[in-house]
């Protein structure tokens, strides 16, 4: 029985949102065995947000007068998830009566040049070999946060996650009565691209390759269960697992009373084409300044990876290499 041609689908939607200039484009390449895809989403938008939290969880008494008591009983949630382009931040904490003390910064900037997707499939005479390739895709991300946790009670339960285009580090602190802690994250895209090579039984080589950075930084005192992980992706993609393998990964858990500190940087650069736009040269990093914002203490937080994001010198290199 002969075997069926390579099915490409190739969907690229251009949902153009008034306000943020939202798009997405999709793309998939099946053989008789095997399935790699891609899905990419971002928009034109900005975000900073800034709060401060000083207080005490505590019961109160929601009754009307002269009627039954009802007491709501003490608790306290909060919810934060930003991203664009597989670039995403999320952080969650609840917890039970107690004195509770917080601080947090979050700043999102994100761009979209549609008319950048390129995409080329090439087929050698006489053979079933397809070649697909996904020209630089120039839609950058860019994230920072920092938050400050101090809490004291009867439990709480505080969570997040930094993901970056497949690589991610967080946190996860459990049932603690007493818990302090100092987060820091700086994230960034800056472009990516992928190539796929199959035949019509399976794909014989495919990598995504974006150029993007993660710096994490978390200093804590736990009480309770703390979970630390990371992980650092390949950019070969796996057929038989449909999946792009780790490169470096860890999960931990600790029991117990500790004092926990993590710096983590996370860097893949590969050359940009020739014929990048002058108007990406100048959207990241240098429009945010961030780095003269820092205090002298952030700064040491972070190696000179996160420097490179603010002055440029990321661009000089990469400059210097083409």
């Amino acid at each position: 029985m002969k075997n069926g041609p390579l099915a490409v689908l190739l969907i690229v939607i251009f949902a153009l949102d008034s306000l943020a200039g939202a798009v997405h484009w999709a793309s998939s390449v099946d053989t008789n065995s095997t399935h790699w895809s891609i899905f990419r989403q971002s928009s034109n938008l900005s975000f900073d947000l800034s709060s401060s939290i000083n207080g005490s969880i505590s019961a109160i008494d929601i009754s009307p007068a002269k009627s039954r008591s009802r007491i709501l009983q003490p608790y306290q949630s909060y919810y934060a998830e930003v991203g664009n382009n597989d670039v995403h931040f999320r952080q969650r904490t609840s917890s039970l009566e107690g004195s509770y003390r917080s601080s947090d910064q979050i700043m999102m900037q994100s761009a979209v040049y549609p008319d950048e997707i390129n995409i080329t499939v090439t087929k050698p005479s006489g053979t079933d070999l397809f070649t697909i390739e996904y020209g630089t895709e120039r839609w950058p991300v860019f994230i920072k946060s920092k938050r400050t946790l101090a809490y004291s009670g009867k439990g709480i339960n505080d969570r997040d996650f930094e993901g970056n285009n497949g690589d991610f580090a967080g946190a996860s602190f459990l049932y603690n009565r007493e818990l302090s802690k100092e987060q820091k994250t700086i994230m960034w895209l800056q472009r990516m691209n992928a190539t796929v090579q199959a035949a019509d039984d399976s794909t014989i080589f495919a990598e995504l390759k974006p150029t993007k950075y993660l710096g994490y930084e978390i200093n804590s005192s736990s009480t309770g269960v703390a979970d630390l992980s990371y992980r650092f992706r390949d950019t070969h993609y796996d057929a038989k697992h449909q999946n792009y393998p780790a490169l470096s990964m860890s999960e931990e858990r600790y029991y117990g009373a500790y004092d926990l500190m993590r710096k983590i940087n996370m860097k893949t650069v590969f050359e940009r084409a020739n014929n990048t736009d002058d108007q990406i040269e100048g959207w990241l990093p240098c429009c945010f300044e961030g780095w003269k914002e820092m205090t002298p203490s952030e700064k040491l937080s972070f190696s000179e990876d996160a420097k490179e994001v603010f002055d440029c010198t990321c661009y000089k290199e990469i400059r210097t290499q083409n």
